[in-house]
């Protein structure tokens, strides 16, 4: 199993396309995250981040860069330790 460091972002389904974008943006800068979709919870679209576990901690920067960014009403949980997948 790998290590890693994870976010759990929950938009407004109405904030999805912009959220996606900005998540984009954000892979460009960070090619090692990995973005899924969590199911959505009433009106709530869920989004789990994660980074590979690494020293230089990527998730960090990504924090760093994504907060400024985000709407008042999006939330970003995290970062979290995690293992993912099988080796």
């Amino acid at each position: 199993m790998k290590e890693e460091y994870c976010f759990n972002l929950t938009v407004p389904i109405e904030d999805v396309q912009k959220a996606q974008a900005l998540l984009d943006e954000a892979k460009t800068k960070i090619p090692a995250m990995r973005i899924s979709r969590k199911p959505d919870r009433r009106q709530w679209a869920r989004f789990y981040l994660s980074f590979p576990f690494s020293s230089a901690r990527p998730d960090l920067s990504f924090e760093k860069w994504f907060v400024p960014h985000k709407k008042e009403n999006w939330d970003l949980f995290g970062p979290n330790y995690g293992r993912w997948g099988l080796s």
